[in-house]
């Protein structure tokens, strides 16, 4: 039984020697092409069994991919529920940090995180600093936001340490944010 490719390159040379030579009678020509035609077809039929298969095998991982997407977003959901539960038997225990055999467990403080108060009072920059990205609509950069009003902060610290008030602006240098401090959260190593 021979392959695809070799049935249709023998084809091919058929239909090449068929042109140049003069030795092969008409029904010799037809008996070979109608048997290498067949051949040829049933190959081709075979494989195209094997595409709709395999189009049927990804049309059913399309429909599978809604499925597991609920359950993937279902077990995360447990998995934060089961950490925030670890992180309150942590801080009912009085606990920062718990070393295991396998895993070091951590109260971790939440990261500083910048809150928008009010879009629209939030100036464009401060200071030579974008405090916004422009595209089609205006989105407030918040890492710079929260460069500028830390960086403000301590300039404000330096002068409350020298007996002296801050002026207004760096008390509150990006009018409509302000920083606030996340939740705690639960680290493992």
């Amino acid at each position: 039984m021979s392959t695809a490719i070799a049935i249709a390159k023998e084809y091919a040379s058929l239909i090449d020697l068929l042109e140049t030579s003069d030795e092969l009678t008409p029904e010799m020509i037809a008996d070979t092409l109608e048997g290498m035609e067949g051949e040829l077809g049933d190959k081709l039929d075979a494989m195209m069994v094997i595409c709709r298969n395999l189009q049927g095998n990804a049309n059913t991982c399309a429909q599978e991919m809604s499925r597991l997407a609920t359950r993937k977003t279902s077990f995360e959901g447990k998995e934060k529920a089961i950490r925030k539960h670890m992180l309150t038997c942590l801080q009912a225990a009085g606990l920062d940090k718990l070393k295991t055999a396998k895993n070091t467990f951590t109260d971790a403080q939440g990261a500083i995180r910048v809150i928008i108060d009010s879009e629209d009072k939030i100036p464009d920059e401060y200071e030579g600093v974008s405090l916004v990205d422009v595209e089609t609509v205006i989105t407030p950069n918040k890492r710079a936001i929260k460069e500028v009003i830390e960086s403000a902060g301590a300039v404000a610290a330096e002068i409350l340490a020298r007996g002296e008030t801050p002026p207004a602006e760096l008390l509150n240098p990006v009018p409509g944010a302000h920083l606030e401090r996340g939740e705690r959260s639960l680290r493992v190593r």
